[in-house]
Parts: structure tokens; C-alpha cells; sequence
């Protein structure tokens, strides 16, 4: 064998070699990649509240992922803490006034174009949006109108998707838009084939970039819609057994799941959904109940920026569970 032949055979030894140890390296990868991944969960960590006199706590929600907010119902103020259920602060009190509360049942964090985060709180009862600082400071209200069509009625929910402000308008049915300024945009007010309403009692939404969820307590399910409001189509049947929705309230989209407040049955049920709204898995947590691990009317929810921790207002037990999640794709 000549010195050329050899080396030919050496390099072609070595590229097989390498070959096989990149094979492997891939294949090791993929192996612990599937060993590691986590089953879907939730695990119960902390209660929060329980100290403050809690009274019907209807929403609770995150600004990123270490600061809490409480909407307490029914005591007509928010309280914020942080992710070791810390008292920070906490302001209002009931009445119609600026920066009074009656019947306050949601609240939100946002900033528009990158700018100090502002929490806008849903005060139901007054028929308006109330805006404030994370110190408490009053900034701006908006939502009355003398137009009825421009009207909120008893609202619900407030989120914010495609650079607007989502309201549902549960007093009327349907769904107010508004610019980020508080200014009124349009209303969507979505009709079947034979021009009847298809929003019978919407309560909440949610938002992934493709559809629109609305969570509708009279008709016990989740309607799905695209962008323009065009019904594309639903996400649970009315029941009290399984995995089927009974008097649904808040929900939040994550990463291809919908987390749902089972209100009517006490439950958090969980759908895995695949293209957007068809359900590929579901699953329950929580018992109905007092106290301990049990839900009781539990109204809203809400996830932490990060996807970790799960908060869930227990409406009837006066307190706010939090959760740690597990294995969310």
C-alpha cells in the first residue's frame, strides 16, 4: 500500500469516527431532551391575603412576574403584594367618586410603548375603567358615555391585543374596543347566520396571535373568534362532569394552553389546544370546597409574565392560591 493509499484510508477512518460521535451527540441530545421534559402540572406553593380581610377577592393579576394585585370585591379596593405574598400597599374604598371603587371585579398591568406600567382596574358597578400608577395615584378614567352604544354596562374584563383596549361589556352583551388612550374605538357585537347575538353573557378574553377567546358564563363555553370577530369556533360543551365547562368566568391563553376558572363547578380546567382552538388534551384541578386545597367560586386568573406561577382568585374563600406550573410547552 503506497504512503498516498494510506492516508486516504487514515482520513477516511477519522471521517467516519467523527460521523459516529456526531450521531451520538444527537441522538444523546434528543434522549435527554425527552427524558427531562416535564408532565404538564400545577403545585400548590403559597396563600395569600388571608391576613388582610379579604372580602369576595374577584381578580387577581401580575405585574411581571414578582408583584401581585388583588381586586377585594367587596371591600371596594386593590392590594398589592409581591410573589412571597409580601403587603406592599394597597387603595380605594367604595363609592362613585375618582378613585373610589363599587363592585370592582378585574384589573390589568399594561404599558404602551414601553412606558411606566399603568393598572387599569374594571369598576363594574360604576360602569367605568379606572387607570392608576402601581403607587395607587389616580391617572385617568373612561368608558361613560351618553351614547349607548359607546356605553359600558356592568364590564367585566379588560385586556389588550393589536395595540387596543378589550372590554367585555357584560351588561350588554358584547365587546367594547378602545384606542390606547381610553378614547372609544368600535364595538364588536358578533351575529349568527339569522342576525341573532352569539355573545350571550361574555365575562372574559383571551388572546393568542392568531384568535380571540371569549369566555361566555351563559352559554358555558369558549367562543372562538378570529381578529376581524368572525366565529371560527368553540372550546368546551356545558356540563357539571369531565372535563365540560359550567358557568365559566376568567381565562388566560399560554403557549398553547387555555387555563379556565371553572366558576359553576369550582375547578380549574385546562385545555391543550392544537391550531389555535382544537382541544388535543384537558385537564382538571382543584376540588369544590371550604378552605384547605378547595376552590370555592373561584372568579379569575391570572399567569406570571414568565409562564412559572399560576394565581388564582378563590372568590368564596376569601384568598389567593398560588401555583407553581409545571412542563407548559
Amino acid at each position: 500500500m503506497t504512503f498516498k493509499e494510506k492516508i486516504s484510508k487514515i482520513g477516511f477512518i477519522l471521517s467516519l469516527i467523527i460521523i459516529i460521535i456526531l450521531a451520538v451527540l444527537i441522538f444523546q441530545k434528543k434522549f435527554i431532551k425527552n427524558f427531562q421534559k416535564v408532565k404538564f402540572s400545577i403545585k400548590l406553593i403559597k396563600i395569600i391575603g388571608t391576613k388582610y380581610g379579604l372580602k369576595g377577592p374577584a381578580d387577581v393579576f401580575f405585574q411581571g412576574n414578582k408583584i401581585i394585585y388583588i381586586v377585594d370585591s367587596g371591600n371596594s379596593r386593590i392590594l398589592k403584594f409581591n410573589i412571597l405574598g409580601k403587603y406592599i400597599r394597597q387603595w380605594g374604598l367604595q363609592g362613585g367618586a375618582t378613585g373610589e371603587f363599587m363592585v370592582p371585579l378585574y384589573g390589568a398591568v399594561h404599558n404602551f410603548n414601553k412606558g411606566n406600567p399603568e393598572i387599569y382596574i374594571v369598576d363594574s358597578g360604576n360602569s367605568r375603567i379606572q387607570v392608576f400608577t402601581p403607587q395607587g395615584k389616580f391617572i385617568k378614567e373612561f368608558g361613560r358615555s351618553k351614547n349607548a352604544k359607546k356605553m359600558l354596562v356592568e364590564p367585566t374584563y379588560i385586556g389588550f391585543a393589536n395595540g387596543k383596549i378589550y372590554v367585555a361589556n357584560s351588561g350588554a352583551n358584547d365587546i367594547l374596543i378602545y384606542f390606547k388612550t381610553g378614547q372609544f374605538y368600535e364595538k364588536k357585537d358578533p351575529k349568527d347566520k339569522a342576525k341573532h347575538n352569539i355573545l350571550k353573557k361574555p365575562v372574559s378574553i383571551a388572546f393568542s396571535k392568531k384568535y380571540i377567546y371569549v369566555s361566555d358564563y351563559k352559554l358555558s363555553k369558549i367562543l372562538v373568534f378570529d381578529k376581524e370577530f368572525n366565529l371560527i369556533g368553540t372550546i368546551g360543551t356545558k356540563g357539571e362532569n369531565g372535563h365540560k365547562l359550567f358557568h365559566p368566568v376568567g381565562i388566560v391563553y399560554k403557549d398553547g394552553y387555555l387555563f379556565t376558572a371553572n366558576y359553576g363547578r369550582s375547578i380549574i380546567t385546562v385545555f391543550k389546544l392544537s391550531k389555535g382552538f382544537n382541544v388535543i388534551k384537558s385537564y382538571n384541578f382543584g376540588t369544590p370546597g371550604i378552605g384547605g386545597r378547595n376552590f370555592n367560586d373561584e372568579s379569575n386568573i391570572s399567569i406570571s409574565k414568565n409562564g412559572k406561577y399560576l394565581a388564582v382568585a378563590d372568590t368564596n374563600n376569601n384568598r389567593i392560591i398560588l401555583y407553581r406550573i409545571f412542563g407548559l410547552d
